[in-house]
């Protein structure tokens, strides 16, 4: 009898486990930080592809933009209305968006994070 509910509970512990591979996929998302102020990709898989945000949180005058590698070449955008609601963002299709880094528009060299691959 033990035998018997032995197989049973490791037959039951395989159905979960293969039941969890089998779990659809999950929303990605990374952010990078100059101060305050960032810049997020997301990979949402119930939408239809990838979004970058820039948020300039930091009331200093100074504008803030996001760099933006992808697969067919580079682009910048900044959050249009400055330190104030929403955050400016931008759609690309799915597995186009390489890497991003958000910079701070200052005199002299730009502030800038890192760069995150994604």
């Amino acid at each position: 009898m033990r035998i018997r509910n032995a197989i049973a509970a490791v037959g039951i512990g395989s159905a979960l486990a293969i039941g969890g591979l089998a779990a659809p996929a999950q929303a990605a998302s990374a952010r990078v930080y100059q101060g305050d102020d960032y810049a997020e990709w997301d990979n949402d898989t119930s939408v239809y592809g990838e979004y970058v945000t820039v948020c300039d949180r930091e009331r200093d005058g100074n504008g803030v933009y996001v760099k933006v590698w992808l697969d067919d070449g580079y682009e910048e955008f900044g959050d249009a209305n400055g330190s104030a609601s929403p955050c400016s963002n931008r759609s690309y299709g799915f597995g186009s968006v390489g890497s991003i880094q958000v910079c701070e528009d200052e005199i002299g060299p730009d502030w800038c994070s890192e760069r995150r691959y994604v």
